[in-house]
């Protein structure tokens, strides 16, 4: 586990399938420190996190990346959260549902981005002026940003908006729970993303 950017910690799980990490985040807040997608640590992981208690919950970008989170649950002893519209197709029971607008304890805020599922969300820290994105887009190794095939993804009009939305907020780190992050340029990243795929739509 190593700390990406100020107060947000990361830890990764490679995929053989896919060819790129499943990335899990911790970000220290107020509240507790905060768990957002997390794989499984490994046996020599758990001590890392633990050490980062006390713990406020773990939180769900989408219905597709439950992952660890039965195990973080069990283990911390804390509840598992996730947007209402995907919470009931989750491969993880979830105890609590969040909405756009949610605030965890003054550094994080929920902002809501349906597309490739409708209750997509994404977590914006203003304070380390970072951005955690899970399936809204996708980072292939040495790559820019793309996006899961067009089958998997509901409303891929509604995806782009999504993201065009999040060029609104001030951030720097894109920290991506399906590969490779940019703990710098990360919005130039996204807005490259955003200007092809509005080019190709036309």
């Amino acid at each position: 586990m190593n700390e990406v950017v100020p107060g947000i910690y990361t830890w990764s799980r490679f995929s053989e399938e896919l060819g790129f990490d499943f990335n899990g985040y911790a970000v220290r807040t107020s509240a507790g420190t905060v768990v957002i997608d997390p794989p499984d640590p490994g046996p020599n992981g758990w001590e890392a996190l633990e050490a980062l208690a006390p713990f406020d919950g773990v939180y769900v970008s989408n219905r597709n990346h439950s992952r660890a989170g039965a195990a973080f649950r069990d283990r911390l002893s804390v509840p598992v959260r996730m947007h209402a519209a995907d919470a009931e197709q989750a491969e993880v029971r979830v105890d609590e549902t969040v909405r756009a607008g949610t605030t965890i304890g003054d550094e994080i805020e929920v902002v809501h981005v349906p597309g490739k599922s409708p209750g997509e969300i994404a977590f914006y820290v203003p304070a380390s002026r970072a951005l955690i994105v899970g399936d809204l887009v996708i980072g292939p190794p040495g790559g820019d940003l793309s996006t899961y095939p067009d089958e998997v993804i509901e409303d891929e009009g509604e995806l782009l908006r999504s993201a065009e939305k999040l060029l609104s907020l001030d951030f720097d780190a894109l920290l991506l729970c399906d590969g490779e992050s940019s703990p710098a340029g990360g919005k130039e990243r996204l807005n490259r993303f955003v200007e092809a795929a509005k080019g190709a739509a036309s």
